[in-house]
């Protein structure tokens, strides 16, 4: 079935007129990676595909291939012509419904994706819950359809499958992850571009924040859990950006001995982004119940009405954990 639905939007995409790609809301290395090497497999046929994304794309993403074909304006999609909607890593189906409503005729929908939590929301789903990133599952569409990425596209691939899998080190990673990375090596992915962009541009100012965090750190009484958490004065009283210190929580899941592992943030309007890691309990089960989503090793949600202090964080943690029984 999969290889008979790469092979489908092979031909959906060949034969769109006006197609829109939809990276996902949460902007990673993942959704940017792997729409951005299917546009580059367009604009090679000579069609340029705007990538729409919810906010400017993040510093250490600008060296990818293509980006420019990225855009915030979500007048993209009031283009009565538009035929094809592609959405990339993007399980949540509420976020593409409301991209969707601005098009004023009814595109046809591909969802590719790897989330379990992926509602299949679209008329051709390719969700590949076995595959370690949406990029790995791009370029196995690649590879089924006897299409080499260029150069470009496979450093796109590469820069999703590496931030997906924290560089082959995290739980998700698995022998389709190294089988592509062989792969995309050998067509010419620039993988030091890629680590050195993506996990080795930490300034001072960010290492502050993330010592924050480590002096924060507590451990459950009673389950292997582990949580810590910043706040706005945190990062912005250190000159840092929420996208600057993201990666913290796949850092401690490497360093830090626990079943499960939470990172809160609190958001600019108040809230608090949690991010979670394990090695054990399903984490994506817990995401899903708080209005998430993601994984069984790492998922993630976000709430309101929480005091981002120890207290509060605490108290999210302790609901949280009370699910997994």
């Amino acid at each position: 079935m999969e290889s008979y639905t790469h092979r489908r939007i092979h031909d959906l995409l060949l034969k769109a007129k006006r197609p829109v790609f939809i990276a996902d809301e949460r902007i990673d290395g993942d959704s940017l990676g792997s729409s951005l090497a299917m546009a580059d497999f367009l604009k090679g046929r000579g069609i340029r595909v705007p990538v729409f994304v919810s906010e400017p794309i993040p510093s250490k993403y600008r060296f990818l291939p293509n980006v420019d074909l990225c855009t915030t304006d979500a007048t993209v999609f009031n283009d009565p012509s538009i035929d094809l909607v592609v959405s990339f890593d993007c399980s949540d189906a509420s976020y593409v419904t409301r991209l969707l409503a601005l098009c004023p005729a009814r595109p046809m929908t591909i969802n590719i994706d790897h989330h379990a939590t992926n509602a299949r929301y679209g008329q051709v789903n390719q969700v590949v819950v076995s595959s370690p990133a949406t990029a790995e599952v791009v370029y196995r569409w690649f590879k089924e359809n006897n299409v080499v990425p260029s150069r470009e596209a496979a450093t796109c691939l590469m820069t999703g499958i590496c931030f997906d899998t924290t560089v082959f080190s995290n739980a998700g990673t698995n022998l389709r992850a190294f089988e592509a990375a062989s792969e995309l090596l050998m067509g010419g992915a620039k993988i030091q571009e890629v680590i050195r962009n993506m996990y080795q541009n930490r300034g001072v100012n960010v290492l502050r924040v993330w010592g924050a965090a480590l002096e924060r750190i507590r451990r459950h009484e009673s389950k292997s859990v582990v949580a810590t958490f910043l706040t706005r004065a945190d990062i912005d009283g250190n000159g840092a950006t929420d996208d600057e210190v993201d990666g913290l929580s796949n850092f401690l899941n490497l360093v830090t001995e626990s079943d499960v592992l939470f990172v809160m943030r609190e958001t600019p309007d108040g809230g608090i982004k949690v991010s979670m890691r394990s090695s054990g309990p399903d984490v994506a089960k817990v995401a899903a119940a708080m209005g998430g989503g993601g994984h069984r090793k790492a998922a993630g949600f976000s709430v309101g009405g929480v005091a981002c202090t120890e207290e509060g964080c605490w108290g999210l943690v302790e609901k949280c954990c009370s699910m997994f029984e």
